[in-house]
Formats: C-alpha cells, structure tokens, sequence
C-alpha cells in the first residue's frame, strides 16, 4: 500500500513529519501527488497557535480559537492526479491540478472532487509547479473587482506575492498611473520591475502630499490594501478620491479589502469614511460570483506572463524544514516575498 509523508502541526510553531498509509481514493475523489503547495500568511494564525478558519456542522465558517492538536495546515496545492475514483469523469490520472487542496502540506492527499475546488493546468504551462492555482484565482478575483477605467489612478498599498500580482496585472490596464506602497525598499523595486509608474515608501516620504501632488489633489481612484494592516487601511482612507470637494468632482473613490480586519470601535480612519464615502470592496474569495472561471482565468494569466508568480517564490522549504517556512512568513528577510513547500 503506497504511503505518504506529511507535516502536522503538533502544537504552537512546531511541526511532526508523520509517514502513513494512503487508502485507495473513494468513488467521488482523487489522489494527487502533491509537487508544491504554498505558505500563506492567513494560516500564520494558526501556526502561532493562536486562532484558525474552521467549518461548523451546518456548513458555516467561523474564527475558532480552540485549536485542537495536531492540525493539517495548507490549501495552496498543485500536484498531479495519480488515482481516480472510478465516478470521476472530470479528470484523469497523469493531469495536473491545483486550487484549494486542503492538507496540502504533504506528499499525497486525497480529494473530494465534488467540492469543485479544483481546476486543471494545461499541459504546454511551464514551471507549472509555480502555477499555484488558489492564489492565483484570488488575485484575479481582486483585479476583477478593481476594474480601473481609461486615465484612474490606482495605488496598492503592501507589496507581498499578492500585491505585486495585483500590479502586474493593473500594469495591463488602462490606468494612467500605477502606484506601489510599501515600507521594504526591496519589495518597491520588485514592484517598479512589475510595472508600477511610482513607488512611495510611507516610512520615508509624507505620502498623502505625494498622492496630492500626483493626482493634482484629487487623490487615488482605487486603492487595494493588501498589507492586512489597519495602518494600511488607514492609509488609503487617507489617499482615496472623495467625493464631496471641488478637486474630486465627478466621483468618489474605490477601496478594495482583500485582507482580514478586525475593526475598532473607534479609529482615525472612521473619520475619513465618514467625510470620504468610499466604495469599498471586501474582495476575499467569497467575493467571486464564479471560483471555477476565476481559477481557469488565474491559470491562462499565469500562462501568458500577467502574472508572474515563479519570479515571486523567493523560497522553497521540504516537508521537514516546514517551520523555517512558518517562521520566515512571521519575521521575513528582506528578500522574502513568497515561499512554497515541496515534499
């Protein structure tokens, strides 16, 4: 009987490498060879032993902050099909896929595929351990909603793996300028090589005077924070267009929340919602009217180059290095943009 290994979270910033046996896949399922699978920060939570995203009985998805040991982390998995459940009509041994693959930290792992939360990578796709799907269907689904017209000025405020796919693929729009923000100089210039038309580092500059000068005082079309700071939202409340001033006629700003927030009651930003009235986008992926086509069109964009996710994982960690992977994700290197495990 094949076996696989497979890293579990046994407590708080530590990892078990465990080796089993692997049933044969159900009727309904497959089992994929894991090639990579990605770190993400929203499981950083977790790791630290702090809180989780968890499914209740009746299909909800709730904070649980009663974490119970060991717990299977990763969801950002490609692999290639190896068995098929004899129901399985969609897909076929050999295939490459990627999307949500729960478990994924591991050298196999069984899927159900009646979650559809799978979605195949073209044979013809180079490096296609680098075409990890879930990330890439998110960043489309952010872009998506985006939509700037002809002569907008965007800004993305956090320049990680997400924001900078976010760049280059605004850098194809009509947009008339492209702004990066972020405090790491390494990241800006990763950004400006993206496609961004202005950098600005909030650390080292007055950034609303720069929005200002920029924009001719009218401020920022649509913003995307994806720094998953308050810092960060409270920033591009302060450089969004509003729209109740002479300078800013003709319509009021879009912000997009890609990220988690937990608000305060009372906060400086609240202010500016206040005066400002700005759209505001919660674009996780619950925001996707089609999670299919957006992994398909996440796909094609990484095929044709728009976006360029290989340039960006900046580290590969094995199964049994996987805390090194945790702890880079919680006290980055200045280089660190996005990492992956392979078993």
């Amino acid at each position: 009987m094949l076996k696989r290994k497979v890293a579990r979270l046994a407590g708080p910033r530590k990892f078990e490498i465990a080796e089993e046996k692997i049933k044969p896949p159900g009727a309904k399922e497959l089992l994929i060879r894991i090639v990579s699978a990605g770190l993400c920060h929203t499981e950083v939570a977790a790791y630290l032993g702090k809180s989780a995203i968890a499914v209740s009985k009746d299909g909800k998805y709730f904070k649980n902050d009663k974490l119970k040991y060991p717990l299977e982390l990763g969801h950002e998995g490609v692999g290639i099909v190896e068995e098929v459940g004899k129901d399985v009509k969609e897909f076929k041994q050999g295939e490459w896929v990627g999307g949500v693959i729960k478990s994924s930290f591991a050298s196999y792992v069984t899927v159900d595929v009646t979650k559809r939360s799978l979605a195949k990578i073209p044979d013809g796709i180079s490096d296609r351990k680098y075409c990890l799907v879930e990330p890439l269907m998110c960043v489309t689904n952010i872009v998506r909603a985006a939509a700037p017209r002809f002569g907008d000025y965007v800004a993305v405020i956090g320049c990680g793996a997400m924001g900078l796919l976010c760049l280059s693929a605004l850098a194809k729009s009509a947009a008339f300028e492209i702004v990066a923000l972020d405090l790491v100089d390494f990241r800006l210039r990763m950004a400006e090589k993206l496609g961004a038309t202005k950098t600005i580092n909030p650390g080292k500059v007055k950034t609303e005077k720069v929005v200002e000068q920029l924009t001719d005082g009218r401020g920022m079309d649509v913003v995307i924070e994806i720094s998953g700071r308050m810092s960060g939202f409270s920033l591009a409340c302060d450089i969004i267009r509003g729209g109740w001033s002479p300078e800013s006629a003709g319509g009021r700003g879009k912000i997009l929340i890609p990220s988690l927030y937990a608000f305060p009651e009372v906060m400086d930003a609240g202010y500016q919602l206040m005066f400002k009235s700005p759209i505001i986008h919660s674009t996780h992926p619950w925001y996707s009217m089609n999670y299919r086509e957006d992994m398909t069109r996440g796909i094609e964009g990484y095929s044709k180059g728009i976006f360029p996710l290989k340039q960006l994982v900046t580290h590969e960690f094995s199964l049994e290095n996987i805390e090194d992977g945790f702890e880079m994700m919680v006290e980055p290197e200045e280089n660190y943009i996005k990492g992956i495990v392979v078993p």
